[in-house]
Parts: structure tokens; C-alpha cells; sequence
């Protein structure tokens, strides 16, 4: 019986803790895909760039759409990507805490030598 409860307990455990760094997991290859999409952006125009991250977004499976991204880019062509976002820690169907989460990514456009 005491057996039982201390595997019980360390499931539980591994559940909590999975659940908790989901979204911090998720938050770091968003932040690959805005990294791919600000080097792009360094050789494409704003437009281009915003139809590519959205479309790349998409085929992840993330639910972004082309108004949650703010695109900059300046006459060095050093383009700056951010997103904001809402996440939370579930489990099992149950909200543990909302999370406010944000991610920024840069490039800068390489000359060749």
C-alpha cells in the first residue's frame, strides 16, 4: 500500500512538473520560428516577411494570426520580431495560473565579404 501511494505521488509529480514547463517549452521554439522568420526578413520586405512567419506559424501549429506579430525593420535591414501572448499551466483540463509571455527576436542582414 505504501508502495502504491509513493508511485501515486511521484506520477503526480512528473504530471505537475511537465504541465509547468509546457509553456515555457512552447515559448522557446516560437522563438526558433521568429528566428528563422527575422532572417528572412532581412532580404524580404515587412510584408513578405509577416505572410511567412504566419504561414510558418501555421504549419506548426500555433494559433497566431498576422495581427499578433509588430515587425521593425530599419535602413541597416536589422529586423526585430516580437510576439505577444497568453498561455497557462493546465492540468487536466484544470487552470493552475495564466501566464503573460512574450518573445523578441533580431537579425541583422549579412553582407558579403
Amino acid at each position: 500500500m505504501k508502495k502504491t501511494f509513493q508511485y501515486i505521488i511521484a506520477i503526480a509529480v512528473v504530471i505537475l512538473a511537465v504541465s509547468a514547463a509546457r509553456p515555457y517549452w512552447y515559448q522557446y521554439w516560437i522563438g526558433k520560428e521568429l528566428d528563422v522568420a527575422a532572417i528572412y526578413g532581412t532580404k524580404n520586405s515587412i510584408h513578405d516577411t509577416l505572410s511567412f512567419l504566419t504561414n510558418k506559424m501555421k504549419e506548426s501549429g500555433y494559433d497566431f494570426n498576422e495581427d499578433d506579430f509588430h515587425i521593425e525593420k530599419n535602413a541597416d535591414n536589422r529586423v526585430t520580431i516580437s510576439v505577444q501572448y497568453k498561455d497557462s499551466i493546465r492540468v487536466f483540463g484544470v487552470v493552475l495560473k495564466e501566464l503573460n509571455l512574450s518573445v523578441e527576436k533580431s537579425a541583422s542582414e549579412v553582407k558579403d565579404y
